[in-house]
């Protein structure tokens, strides 16, 4: 199969119509440095960072089956793929790590969720988070 560099500024949808195109395998082969630089930036294990790098380029694909618009540069929109799959491993990652040592007033204050994200992540509803969220604040004080 010959390679087909993709420039940022062209458009996606014409590598789907060669008929000897992986969509996932240029993307890949084009863009892998930059998105594997973003997972390393934060694991540890360079295997956990290729798993999610690849589980980047898979969104991409699907984005790109499902006809989901790309806007932008191609790099930029990999790029936005990659922070939400940073996103949640850190929150999966976060949630497992201290499930048991967790006070909403941590998760708003200093680890930057809402309430509403904190509340699903204690597992308990919004309004009840509020009132404990405000409870733990008087205390503090």
């Amino acid at each position: 199969m010959p390679r087909y560099r993709i420039h940022a500024e062209e458009d996606i949808r014409k590598y789907l119509l060669l008929k000897d195109s992986n969509i996932q395998q240029v993307l890949y082969e084009t863009y892998c440095p930059e998105v594997f630089g973003q997972f390393s930036l934060f694991c540890r294990e360079r295997d956990k960072a290729r798993e999610l790098t690849v589980k980047a380029f898979e969104m991409a694909r699907i984005e790109v089956e499902n006809n989901i618009p790309v806007e932008g540069r191609l790099l930029l929109w990999l790029m936005k793929i990659s922070r939400k799959i940073s996103r949640e491993y850190l929150l999966d990652y976060s949630v497992k790590k201290s499930s048991d040592q967790r006070c909403i007033r941590q998760l708003v204050l200093s680890e930057g969720f809402s309430t509403r994200e904190a509340a699903g992540i204690l597992g308990i509803s919004v309004p009840d988070a509020i009132i404990r969220f405000r409870k733990e604040l008087k205390q503090q004080h």
